[in-house]
């Protein structure tokens, strides 16, 4: 996985568009944290208990 990581970090240092790569793959990695968080606690992000 190291391997896969690294060469898709090179990928991404070697495009023009390399900001705009990383910013649509920061995104879709917290949407997914997100998602799972909330698939284990069973709670939406942010909310909280009264």
């Amino acid at each position: 996985m190291t391997d896969e990581r690294m060469t898709l970090l090179e990928l991404v240092e070697q495009q023009a568009d390399g900001d705009l790569v990383r910013e649509m793959l920061a995104f879709a990695a917290d949407r997914i944290m997100e998602a799972e968080v909330e698939t284990r606690t069973g709670a939406a992000a942010g909310s909280t208990t009264a």
